[in-house]
């Protein structure tokens, strides 16, 4: 009995790090993402994203990676006092996909100069090609 409640713990532990171990390398790539952004440079960004790669939001318009990379060269200077949040990560891995579902804070200063934070509910799938996970698929709807 002794054994099986050893092993129990040691498996639930090791569970738990894989989980948090794969959320943080998608945080990661959000974070890679959000850095373009700031930086208008999408340079470091393009390989974690698929050539064929979609993304949504509020105008329901589908955009290609090209034209989100010509977005973050062109940002808002909103995003250089801004910062982003992940809450709720709920990452699901089903062999070669990952679903990535969480709410997202941004917070800036406006033009204004006053904070705002504005609130999202993203949804990514990534696909592993060779050791690196590509996203696909990315939806953002304002909360």
């Amino acid at each position: 009995m002794k054994t099986i409640l050893i092993f129990l713990i040691l498996f639930i532990t090791q569970s738990n790090l894989f989980s948090q171990t794969e959320n943080s390398a998608f945080i990661d790539i959000m974070k890679t993402e959000f850095e373009a952004f700031q930086k208008k440079d999408p340079t470091v960004w393009t390989k974690y994203a698929d050539k064929d790669a979609v993304f949504t939001g509020l105008d329901n318009n589908f955009k290609t990676k090209n034209q989100i990379m010509e977005e973050m060269k062109n940002a808002s200077d909103i995003f250089n006092s801004g910062k982003e949040t992940y809450d709720n990560v709920i990452t699901k891995i089903f062999g070669d996909t990952a679903i990535l579902s969480c709410l997202t804070t941004f917070t800036f200063t406006s033009s204004d100069g006053n904070r705002k934070s504005l609130k999202f509910k993203f949804t990514r799938v990534h696909i592993k090609v060779g050791t690196v996970w590509k996203l696909v698929y990315h939806s953002a709807i304002p909360i």
